[in-house]
């Protein structure tokens, strides 16, 4: 009986991915592109401004409760990875002019997501992010720099950053 409920369950989250994907995309239109093979679960949420553009490619995966706030530009390549609670901000709120409202006044900066990255729990990517492939971002990192490619990055007392040592794969 287990199997049949498995696959009721894969039927059923698949169909509310594509229900999702399609939801949004008439929501922005032309704001958001969207490749194939992304998957959601629950909780994830995208907000796009009018002058926002969002761009996800292949085969990327976000886990529960992330979040992507697009008031610039924000692009996303492939196969990328998402842990829970994943928060993606091209915006900070001007805070140091007291003549302006803080809840309506932002500065914008684009960020950059290569492929293949793992982003662990609780990442929060901030304006101006430039990431490039194949790095690891561990849970409850905050990012708002540039990072390179093959990159360990981790919060322990403060941020270190390490080359991955990458091992071969043996095909069977």
């Amino acid at each position: 009986m287990y199997p049949f409920f498995s696959a009721i369950d894969k039927i059923s989250r698949r169909i509310n991915n594509y229900s999702k994907i399609a939801y949004y995309k008439a929501k922005f239109g032309k704001r958001l592109k969207i490749g194939k093979g992304v998957c959601f679960r629950k909780g994830f949420i995208i907000n796009i401004s009018e002058n926002g553009f969002l761009e996800i490619g292949n085969n990327s995966f976000f886990n529960n409760n992330c979040s992507i706030n697009c008031r610039d530009k924000i692009i996303i390549g492939s196969d990328n990875l998402f842990g829970e609670n994943v928060k993606i901000y091209d915006h900070n709120h001007v805070f140091n002019d007291k003549k302006l409202n803080i809840k309506r006044s932002f500065t914008n900066k684009q960020i950059i997501i290569g492929d293949r990255n793992w982003f662990g729990s609780n990442v929060v990517i901030l304006s101006g992010a430039k990431i490039g492939s194949y790095n690891v971002f561990g849970a409850s990192t905050i990012i708002n720099n540039e990072y390179g490619s093959e990159c360990l990055v981790r919060v322990n007392d403060k941020i270190s950053v390490e080359k991955i040592q990458f091992r071969e794969s043996k095909n069977e």
